[in-house]
């Protein structure tokens, strides 16, 4: 890229939660001094992409910005990425180099305003010094984990909370302790009392409602019930402390409580309670799972996100034999249209493998190859880049071999499958159709808006 030209740039900021308190490398510091750069050599800017409090040790897939603005170079929008420094954008030579694949595929280039020497990736001894830098951050980042996990393991010696986050009946006090709340320990003690009477989560939560105004769902209830921190010990991460904060439950209770919940799991499949939809239907409005639930000897569906939480506006239960119907009616032209998406995806990659530039799967290959010799990378790490580049190079003309089993999809509609599925178990209902649907959508009206196969 010649960057005399007016390229389009896109401003990457990252600091951590510490380094936001340091001058230099504040938000407000780098996007000024960024944006101060774009601007004396004439660049449009085209976004600004700040990841705050993230370190460099975390995932890139857990950086949002980062991937916003990888999106926009996919979509062949900017010419050069600028930051600060290098180890603002990566401490992972691994990480690295699988952006740079992107960014060559889309003709992006790269550049730092405060390192004090050039970085050159057209040549082998550039790139080597670009590994070394890298790998000297990496080894910075892991030495600053280590250092962080032994703080942590003394925090958690010595009672000390690591984050603001509180279990329900727990607050954190100027000592970054937890001390309980009398009126809310109350409240989960009550709702251990009421659990262990009923042995009914359900119940329990309706109770804890009606009694005292607080909406827990299944799954909050269900972490408070196995929440340690109940019995005052800590309990996470490999780090445990018996004596962490003040008891609520007593370790008998608790104990008691935990036999509850594991018989109570196996005696809903014993006693053939087996949802044959359960995890696979969906609510259209909000796009939370329906919950299973048994009426009068009637299986139904409903959200869950409207009956427990009031946050949606799904307020229908759909029965189970309903479901069924609709399948059975809705399945042709679903796999029809599964059929013909899946063709015009698959005529777009014989395109796309068409017009694979071949010399730079070379180049690429040859880049593998350096990063192997400088024992940068594993035997097992290049075979499998090896491998993948050069598959690149042969020519994929022929159909895909992940090709959908269409036809053991169409065999659902022929009515000998019909009379044979009437026959099967619950279990085995839902085995047949976890095996070839990932979800069902279901709207108010309760119709079958979509349906997603496997």
């Amino acid at each position: 890229m010649n960057t005399d030209t007016a390229a389009r740039v896109a401003l990457y900021i990252r600091v951590s939660g510490e380094e936001q308190k340091i001058k230099g490398l504040s938000l407000e510091s780098q996007q000024e001094r960024l944006e101060a750069y774009a601007r004396e050599h004439g660049w449009v800017i085209v976004g600004v992409f700040v990841d705050a409090a993230k370190t460099a040790r975390k995932n890139m897939h857990k950086r949002a910005e980062f991937l916003r603005m990888m999106e926009l170079v996919k979509q062949n929008k900017v010419d050069l990425l600028l930051f600060c420094r290098l180890d603002r954008w990566f401490r992972s030579v691994a990480d690295y180099y699988k952006v740079m694949e992107v960014l060559d595929a889309h003709n992006c280039g790269w550049k730092t305003i405060d390192d004090g020497e050039g970085y050159d990736t057209t040549t082998a001894s550039g790139r080597l010094y670009i590994n070394l830098r890298l790998s000297i951050a990496q080894n910075e980042a892991d030495l600053d984990g280590e250092r962080i996990a032994v703080v942590f393991d003394s925090k958690i010696a010595h009672g000390t909370v690591l984050s603001g986050a509180c279990p329900f009946w727990l607050r954190v006090n100027d000592e970054k302790r937890y001390e309980v709340i009398p009126e809310k320990a109350a409240i989960l003690q009550d709702a251990y009392n009421y659990y262990e009477s009923s042995v009914s989560q359900r119940d329990t939560i309706r109770y804890i409602r009606e009694t005292y105004g607080v909406n827990w769902c299944n799954a909050t209830f269900k972490r408070m019930l196995v929440d340690k921190l109940a019995i005052g010990v800590y309990d996470k991460n490999g780090r445990y402390n018996d004596n962490f904060c003040d008891p609520v439950i007593s370790t008998d209770q608790f104990d008691r409580v935990q036999r509850l919940l594991k018989n109570n799991a196996k005696g809903s499949r014993v006693s053939g309670r087996a949802y044959i939809f359960s995890s696979i239907l969906v609510c259209e409005e909000c796009r939370h799972k329906l919950v299973g639930t048994l009426g009068n000897g009637i299986y139904y569906y409903r959200c869950n996100q409207h009956f427990q939480r009031g946050l949606c506006s799904h307020r229908k239960q759909i029965r189970e034999d309903a479901v069924e119907k609709l399948l059975f009616v809705n399945l042709g032209t679903e796999i029809e249209k599964y059929r013909l998406a899946w063709e015009v995806k698959e005529e777009k990659r014989r395109k796309a493998a068409a017009g694979v530039d071949r010399a730079a799967v070379r180049r690429k290959l040859t880049r593998l190859k350096e990063l192997y010799v400088n024992e940068l990378i594993d035997l097992a790490e290049y075979k499998k880049d090896y491998d993948r580049l050069n598959s690149l190079l042969v020519e994929k003309s022929e159909p895909s071999t992940d090709r959908p089993d269409f036809e053991s999809l169409e065999k659902l509609l022929d009515q000998d499958f019909r009379q044979i599925y009437d026959d099967l178990s619950r279990e085995e209902k839902r085995t047949l159709w976890r095996s070839v649907i990932s979800e069902i959508r279901v709207d108010m009206s309760l119709q079958i808006t979509g349906i997603s196969f496997l």
